[in-house]
């Protein structure tokens, strides 16, 4: 007995070992640093405000308030700054957020499962795009910096804590959350209100929901417009035009679909796992991320209230799609040692996760949850045809995949410098599947001592697979695309240019905040806050207006805008220098008068950045 219990253990180390390098192998793969990318850009500019606020604040997205009024996380960006450097903060702090949620999603999980399965299921977690929202905007772990990673993990760790009934820790780890980012962390106050009071009392549930929608109604109607009331016309199209994401209205069917892989994943792991706790943990994050999308609905869709806009309920998705990853091994587990009925819901939720995100995904999960209802009442012949049924589903589902990985891998859109087959790497794992299937296998092979050399040859191949791409790996999270010494080269820029003036630079938004330290007059990256300031909205379409005779008003304020750098034509940047509504205006281009700085450009030292002076109206808003 000794002995037998000896060589499980063994089996089971042996099975971890070889999981770390297969985990390290897809965190390299699925989740490397990406920079100063996408909404890093913004909270970077709040943090360089608290570095620099005689130039900074005076920018437009900060001027009249922004998100950086209701979070901690900008100071604490800051002050590790003012130790590091503003590009290594972001990359350390990156990595650190990466890490605490991962811990906080294995804490979650091992409250309610034993260790093994908690460790796999964060390592689903890992695994999985992990995308949420319309036009998969977010994603549960991001390759870049943002306070919502952190907040997600105090939120799991708070959870977990409650779930072990240790209130005063979840209490207090969900209030850290709020102050980082409380958009992430009313996910975890909506779970908490789900397990004390939705679950034991529904009825009392019931009542209070009725009480706050006549509240919401009565906040639409009798309020003012305003922060605490609706949006007046004006400011509710300049938003949804320029954030549609906000509102249902806007999601299509893949968001819609990726949406029901989770929700499908909750329901069945809420109806079959073993423990009451998984099965109450699943329960939670299923109303939760459905009460988020209710209340989208009501609230912004239909009352169109400034604050619940603001709020952004249906982002309480990133609750349950954290918590199916979790789930998901031991549910498949158990379904799978069941009867006929659970391994076709098995296959059938197998399937819907590798389709992740179409009509065939949708499908999918709606087989999957009609298998489970009907699993009693199944007769063996039916059985039977509903199981063939989802095999062929998870066949197509399969060939499906692979076409679609083998069509994107050469075009993957990653830097052309990253060698080819580590795209190709990427556009394989960063989908999930491959991972989960490799991780399948480790734990096939950890079953008996008969496959232990298979399961040293994963593990070998995993290794060399992780330290194939150590270097990769390390160019990715240590190049600085500004330097100290680039940022150096633009101290003649600085000096003159007034610390408060605007300055335009088409090319390069960020680069005004990072090299020059001072306030960008328009860019695309800056329209994407208008939901937290009217003031702010009403300006920026001022400027895109002033503009629009010479860059399309949409190319600011619309959805569809192309990215944050613009390639303006010479005659363009002369056209908009003369609209007097900047100091000073940024460009490699020569536009036939002399600037009044030029430094050499660091990827190519004949071209040269120009610095020019313009005229500035008088009428200007203040």
């Amino acid at each position: 007995m000794h002995s037998t219990s000896s060589t499980l253990e063994a089996r089971s180390r042996l099975g971890f070992a070889v999981t770390v390098p297969l985990a390290l192998t897809t965190w390299a793969l699925s989740h490397s640093y990406l920079g100063i990318f996408h909404d890093a850009g913004l909270y970077t500019l709040q943090a360089l405000a608290h570095l620099h606020s005689e130039s900074l604040t005076h920018d437009v997205f900060l001027r009249f308030g922004s998100q950086d009024q209701f979070t901690i996380f900008s100071s604490i960006y800051a002050t590790v700054a003012r130790l590091l450097g503003i590009e290594s903060a972001a990359a350390i702090l990156t990595l650190v957020s990466q890490l605490a949620l991962l811990g906080g999603a294995w804490a979650l999980a091992r409250a309610v499962m034993p260790s093994s399965l908690a460790l796999l299921g964060a390592f689903m977690l890992l695994a999985i795009p992990g995308d949420y929202g319309a036009d998969r905007i977010f994603t549960c772990m991001e390759s870049f910096l943002t306070p919502r990673m952190a907040a997600e993990a105090l939120t799991l760790a708070g959870l977990a804590a409650a779930l072990s009934t240790r209130r005063v820790w979840a209490a207090a780890l969900l209030v850290m959350a709020a102050v980082i980012h409380p958009v992430m962390a009313a996910a975890g106050v909506i779970a908490l209100f789900c397990l004390y009071v939705v679950l034991p009392r529904p009825r009392l549930a019931l009542s209070l929901v009725a009480a706050g929608l006549i509240v919401l109604v009565v906040q639409a109607f009798l309020m003012p417009t305003g922060p605490w009331g609706r949006f007046d016309d004006t400011w509710l199209k300049l938003v949804r035009d320029r954030s549609p994401y906000l509102f249902l209205s806007h999601w299509q069917l893949d968001d819609w679909s990726r949406a029901a892989v989770s929700m499908a994943t909750l329901v069945t792991a809420g109806r079959v796992l073993p423990t009451p706790a998984a099965r109450q943990l699943s329960w939670i994050a299923f109303l939760t991320a459905l009460s988020g999308l209710a209340l989208t609905l009501f609230a912004c869709d239909s009352l169109h209230l400034v604050l619940f806009t603001r709020l952004q309920p249906w982002r309480w998705q990133w609750l349950g799609t954290v918590v199916a990853a979790l789930v998901l091994p031991m549910t498949l587990g158990t379904l799978w040692q069941g009867n006929r009925a659970g391994r076709t819901t098995c296959l059938s939720l197998i399937a819907c996760w590798i389709f992740a995100s179409n009509a065939y995904a949708l499908a999918a999960a709606a087989a999957a949850l009609a298998s489970l209802a009907c699993a009693h009442r199944q007769k063996p012949s039916e059985a039977r045809l509903l199981f063939w049924g989802s095999c062929g589903m998870l066949a197509i589902a399969v060939v499906w995949r692979l076409a679609s990985d083998l069509e994107f891998t050469d075009a993957y859109y990653l830097e052309p410098t990253v060698p080819l087959w580590i795209r190709r790497a990427m556009s394989f794992t960063r989908d999930g599947i491959a991972p989960a299937a490799a991780l399948w296998a480790i734990y096939w092979c950890a079953q008996t001592r008969d496959r232990r050399p298979a399961l040293l040859a994963l593990g070998i191949l995993a290794a060399a697979g992780c330290a194939a791409l150590v270097p990769q790996t390390w160019r990715s999270w240590t190049t600085r695309e500004f330097p100290p010494q680039n940022i150096a080269r633009f101290a003649p820029f600085r000096e003159r240019i007034p610390a408060a003036a605007e300055v335009f630079w088409p090319e390069a938004p960020v680069g005004i905040w990072m090299l020059l330290d001072r306030p960008s007059y328009l860019s695309v990256i800056q329209t994407s806050g208008m939901v937290f300031s009217r003031q702010s909205a009403l300006e920026l379409s001022r400027r895109a207006d002033a503009l629009d005779s010479i860059v399309p008003r949409s190319t600011f304020m619309t959805w569809g805008s192309s990215g944050t750098g613009l390639n303006l034509s010479p005659q363009q940047l002369g056209q908009s220098c003369a609209t007097g509504e900047f100091g000073f205006l940024v460009t490699a281009a020569d536009l036939g008068f002399d600037p009044i700085a030029v430094v050499p450009a660091t990827d190519a030292p004949s071209r040269k950045i120009r610095l020019y002076k313009c005229p500035v109206r008088a009428d200007l808003p203040s």
